[in-house]
């Protein structure tokens, strides 16, 4: 109940309630259609669903189930018509001021977006969105069983939910399919702009759902680049990006690469602690220093062998140099030396087809 308390309106006085709710639907609603406009010339609808808070109050038994927190709100399990949904809901940001410039923005970016690719299988099928809070919520389809993909990660080594080799070799493939869609699939080319590990689910088939669209960046007409304007947000775009704030496409197959290494290497950190450096480790550079010195077997996450497959088979261990040659590629430090997402996405396939094949 406390967090309703914090960021419903819903406890005050009825008129003024629904003065409240009025008002929040017409600005949010507005911001919606001006975003579909700007983002798609007018030329795609919102095919969702649009709920009422009260809705989303029963369907959540009051958010009482939390299935995930963040500094700027929270995730929770519920249902609808007897149909499990997850509700993205930004209860938390009053605490971080530098969320709050752009937060309506992002949020409303991330509803547009998301309802033009939610027909992918991989990506977390999106309802609808409730218009009547502070700031929209989202409402998702969410598979029961399905997991965070850092959680599939750090089970313990005896656990019957370990992702195989193959298993991995398809989340990546998922992932690459989306952002080659966001890339190629519009007038205007959309760039993720955000891809970590922690902006994927895996459903109880193993199929991975990206999710969080929020800070994607259509591509001016004619360009190639454009500036990221959040440049407090920090995430593995590219040595560039860090200096310049400038992100290209090439951007989004950096991140890529680095969330491949983590799939490969069993890391749920983009930059580790490293006891011989003594200091911070980026884990491009962490999986370069042990290839150098002929240690890959300790970079290999032998979890992904505990159930099927064999590590020590040449076809096997063929694979794995492919797919880790593919990610050290992604992260090239020089954008013009890393392949394009056409191309990730066509060699991942192949490798999962002689994967399935062996």
């Amino acid at each position: 109940m406390e967090q309703i308390i914090k960021v419903l309106p819903f406890l005050k006085p009825r008129r003024e309630k629904e003065e409240d709710k009025l008002s929040y639907f017409f600005k949010n609603g507005s911001s919606t259609l001006e975003e579909v406009i700007a983002s798609f010339g007018g030329r795609y609808e919102l095919p969702i669903r649009s709920f009422a808070a009260e809705e989303l109050i029963k369907a959540t038994n009051k958010f009482s189930e939390r299935v995930r927190s963040t500094n700027i709100g929270d995730m929770f399990a519920g249902n609808l018509k007897e149909r499990p949904v997850l509700v993205k809901f930004y209860s938390g940001l009053t605490k971080n001021s530098s969320w709050n410039e752009t937060a309506p923005d992002r949020i409303i970016r991330d509803i547009v977006v998301t309802s033009q690719v939610s027909h992918l299988k991989n990506v977390l099928q999106l309802v609808g969105c409730c218009l009547e809070f502070a700031y929209p919520a989202m409402v998702y389809y969410y598979a029961p069983g399905s997991e965070f993909l850092t959680n599939r990660l750090r089970l313990p080594n005896n656990d019957g939910k370990l992702l195989s080799w193959k298993n991995r070799l398809t989340i990546a493939t998922g992932i690459a399919n989306v952002l080659l869609y966001l890339h190629s699939a519009f007038s205007a080319p959309i760039i993720f702009g955000n891809l970590t590990i922690n902006k994927v689910i895996i459903d109880r088939s193993g199929i991975a759902k990206l999710f969080d669209f929020g800070l994607s960046i259509s591509l001016p007409p004619g360009k190639s680049e454009v500036e990221n304007q959040l440049k407090w947000i920090h995430v593995p775009s590219g040595p560039q990006c860090f200096k310049s704030n400038i992100v290209t496409l090439k951007s989004d197959v950096y991140s890529f690469g680095v969330l491949m290494l983590m799939l490969f290497t069993g890391e749920t950190d983009a930059i580790k602690y490293d006891e011989e450096m003594g200091g911070r480790i980026y884990i491009q550079d962490y999986v370069k220093r042990h290839i150098l010195n002929n240690q890959f077997n300790q970079i290999v996450d032998q979890n992904m062998f505990k159930q099927q497959g064999n590590y020590n088979e040449p076809e096997v261990q063929q694979q794995l140099l492919d797919f880790l040659d593919l990610a050290l590629r992604c992260t090239e430090h020089d954008r013009v030396d890393r392949p394009d997402m056409i191309e990730v996405a066509k060699l991942l396939r192949q490798m999962e087809k002689s994967v399935r094949c062996s």
